[in-house]
């Protein structure tokens, strides 16, 4: 089985992790979270390898270090995200651009970069992503399912007796010649002109017909303005109750379907409100403030870079408190003591070795 390795950031983990399960689907098995001494090995025996650039890791040394190893020994494909752009070395080398990609298969970047996978692998592509199913909805112009293979049977049956009906039908006998019918006599011109006069009155209910037809109009024109422009103000009446920080609310009421006007400002503030908040919660770095996110936003492309986030703080956490814990231990160990003779603690260190007295001299009596 072909060998994929992910060259990323630690920061970009949980993207990381996305991205490799997709490219499972064409049965490749995938290496990533790889450092040091193992990210080398992850290299015997590779067909290719994914260099996943983000805002985060295109300003680290590292990460670039680590793509211009992978590009010595694979073949190596660059795949951006966030609006982010290769550094240099790399930036004129080819890219592809998954900013806005949540995992669906007909994405078209996610598409190319499947198969410029799979093409350097030497493996088999995926294949085309599923239709979605038809949404139910008439559609005007095209025939139920079915309709058409109900009306081939019915033409079928009633063709036969179509041709059979002629048949059946016994001849009838000609008619007999019709005589010409008599002339008639002419009009006198006195009809004639009687039919020739115009009614009078007849302009008149034309006219009063038309004027009713302009009224009628310029007043339904006039009532659909007057609830267009009424509808207009109670959105706006409605709009200025929404708290401007708080999405739920304002999605509640792009839902009520307002006008036009309205319903543009709502979705303009709805994300001016997901921009505050990310820049608020990268401000704050702690894991409330981007679960706090997560909750208003769930559907954000910055969802996963905020779950990336949290699980990066937690695991430093984790690390902080194990350090803690280790630093305490060694100096309990440092400042332990016995008790002495007395049951006083003493320190551990031993006292200074006592130096042995002089031995005196016998003092000599003068001879008298």
């Amino acid at each position: 089985m072909a060998t994929v390795v992910i060259v990323h950031a630690p920061e970009d983990t949980l993207p990381a992790r996305a991205l490799a399960e997709k490219i499972r689907q064409a049965k490749l098995d995938v290496v990533l979270e790889k450092t040091g001494d193992e990210f080398k090995e992850a290299f015997k025996g590779v067909a290719v390898a994914v260099a996943l650039w983000s805002p985060r890791s295109i300003g680290q040394q590292q990460m670039s270090d680590d793509v211009t190893y992978a590009k010595g020994k694979t073949k190596i494909i660059h795949a951006l995200m966030q609006n982010a752009k290769a550094p240099p070395p790399f930036t004129t080398e080819p890219a592809i651009d998954l900013t806005g990609w949540r995992g669906e298969d007909e994405f078209a970047p996610w598409r190319q970069l499947a198969k410029e996978v799979t093409s350097k692998a030497g493996v088999a592509n995926l294949p085309p992503p599923t239709p979605r199913p038809p949404s139910g909805f008439f559609q005007p112009g095209a025939p139920p399912a079915g309709a058409a293979q109900q009306a081939a049977p019915a033409q079928q049956r009633s063709a036969p007796q179509q041709q059979q009906r002629p048949a059946q039908q016994p001849q009838r006998a000609a008619p007999p010649p019709r005589s010409a019918p008599a002339p008639r006599p002419a009009p006198q011109a006195r009809q004639y002109e009687a039919t020739a006069e115009p009614k009078k009155g007849g302009g008149m209910m034309v006219v009063a017909v038309i004027t009713f037809i302009v009224v009628a109009a310029l007043g339904g024109g006039g009532y659909w303005f007057w609830n267009q422009q009424q509808g207009a103000q109670a959105a706006s009446a409605a709009w200025e109750n929404i708290d401007p920080n708080d999405a739920s609310a304002i999605r509640a009421f792009i839902a009520t379907n307002p006008p036009p006007a309205a319903k543009a400002q709502a979705e303009e503030a709805l994300r001016n409100l997901e921009s505050t908040s990310w820049d608020a919660a990268q401000e704050a770095g702690d894991i409330a403030t981007y679960e706090a996110f997560l909750r208003q936003f769930p559907e954000s492309e910055h969802a996963i870079e905020a779950n990336g986030q949290i699980q990066s703080i937690r695991v430093r956490e984790q690390d902080e408190a194990n350090a803690a814990t280790a630093t305490t231990t060694d100096t309990t160990t440092a400042t332990t003591v016995a008790p002495d003779a007395t049951g006083a603690p003493v320190p551990l260190t031993p006292p200074p070795a006592q130096q042995p007295a002089p031995e005196q001299q016998p003092v000599q009596q003068p001879t008298p």
